[in-house]
């Protein structure tokens, strides 16, 4: 969000060309891509950014900052409400806490055509600073965008320094998600202090348009940070060993989301016919990456708050799973599996793998797939009572749907409620 941003563009199928010193940038189609760096930014610092990414092995997800923004108004011993033009990337809003509702189980940033204090547009933020914050961990959120011309939605982090006196650069930056106009491409990077501005990140041209609900994230160690959109890996930065004086990244940062409009990024023109618009997010997480990894290649059990056992029912494999069995046999039990990118699969007594099937989000899961591909990925969630969740890579929740014990299981959500929280077991 800040300005002094260099930029390498890198067009489909040619060379790259470095230009320094570019204060505003113009976003063309998905045949390029941006990616941020300065001449600060060594090369030693890519952790092989793109595809070719560093993919950590299995992870246990533990969930430990939360708003779900299911209330009537904003909660303010989570958020504050930022007021006023921040004064920098040559912003056109004035933020104001009218623009910042809770409503439909949504945060709701809205920009306006409407002039305060000599900013021809109001717009909202907000921002966790002295109320949470956190050194590492996997920082999400299930986010809708305007896709307006003029707008510039953001969900970033800040180091907690910037507001005692260390001033940025030097307090670190993590952009988790930019996206400007109209334009269907995902930004992110960091920002850091390495004898000048530094920057550095990628971008993900999404297939389907952004103003459609996307999982946002990051997933942020002592040795680098990984950024995803709906759990594809598409950046990663290294800052093992403080690498180029990225010692910030070892510090606490907070979380801010914000709809700005105009300014360097986006461009000074606003679509005024299309105020007002609103940036949606559905819900942010943030997760520890430091518990008990998941017991890959241990065969386990999972039995569902209704003390019933989940089956795989693979007598046919291409009945539902349920969760509704007094007693773990054979087909009670899965082999975990590491599926990479901090993800596990579950393969039943059958040898073929439990889907989500989130093709279709009310579809019922199976236990019949001879190869695991995304719908056949899960996070394991380690709960604050000692349950697990699986998130499939839709970013919904497994649910046991112990309501009805003979009802199929699905992968279809949104929180990790009685129904989605199991206990395990390991076979051997």
């Amino acid at each position: 969000m800040r300005p002094k941003q260099s930029l390498i563009l890198k067009m489909a199928g040619g060379g790259i060309r470095r230009t320094l010193g570019i204060r505003r940038t113009l976003i063309g189609g998905s045949a390029i891509l941006l990616i941020f760096a300065a001449s600060s930014c060594k090369k030693n610092l890519k952790a092989d950014g793109g595809t070719n990414g560093t993919i950590p092995r299995a992870i246990a997800y533990q969930l430990i900052w939360d708003d779900e923004f299911n209330g009537t108004s904003l909660n303010t011993s989570n958020w504050n409400i930022d007021v006023g033009n921040p004064g920098v990337n040559s912003e056109q809003e004035y933020y104001q806490a009218s623009n910042v509702t809770e409503t439909g189980g949504n945060l709701v940033l809205t920009a306006n055509n409407q002039t305060v204090d000599g900013q021809p547009y109001t717009s909202g933020k907000i921002d966790t600073y002295g109320k949470f914050s956190t050194t590492y961990g996997r920082i999400e959120a299930r986010i809708a965008l305007p896709m307006v011309q003029g707008m510039w939605p953001a969900f970033w982090m800040l180091g907690n320094s910037i507001n005692t006196g260390t001033g940025w650069p030097q307090c670190g930056e993590i952009d988790i998600m930019e996206q400007v106009n109209t334009n269907n491409t995902i930004l992110g990077t960091m920002h850091w202090y390495d004898n000048g501005d530094a920057s550095y990140g990628g971008s993900l041209p999404t297939d389907n348009t952004p103003a459609d609900f996307h999982i946002y994230a990051v997933e942020w160690t002592s040795t680098g940070i990984n950024w995803y959109v709906d759990d594809s890996l598409y950046w990663s930065g290294n800052t093992t060993n403080n690498i180029n004086n990225t010692g910030a990244f070892q510090d606490p940062f907070y979380i801010i989301f914000n709809l700005a409009v105009g300014g360097t990024l986006s461009g000074p023109t606003v679509n005024t016919g299309a105020l007002p618009a609103s940036m949606l997010v559905d819900y942010v997480h943030v997760y520890s990456l430091t518990g008990s990894a998941p017991p890959v290649g241990q065969v386990i059990t999972l039995k569902g708050s209704n003390g019933l056992y989940v089956t795989s029912n693979n007598a046919e494999p291409d009945s539902a799973m349920q969760c509704n069995r007094a007693t773990a046999q054979a087909w009670e039990q899965f082999t975990v599996g590491d599926a990479g990118n901090g993800l596990i699969t579950l393969k039943g007594s059958n040898g073929l793998y439990v889907t989500g099937n989130n093709a279709g989000a009310d579809s019922a899961m199976q236990c019949n797939r001879a190869t695991a591909q995304a719908w056949e990925q899960f996070r394991w969630i380690v709960n604050s009572n000692g349950t697990i969740s699986l998130q499939g890579t839709n970013g919904d929740y497994v649910t046991g749907n112990n309501a009805t014990p003979d009802s199929a299981m699905q992968c279809n959500r949104l929180q990790a409620q009685a129904w989605e929280q199991f206990t395990y077991n390991v076979v051997n």
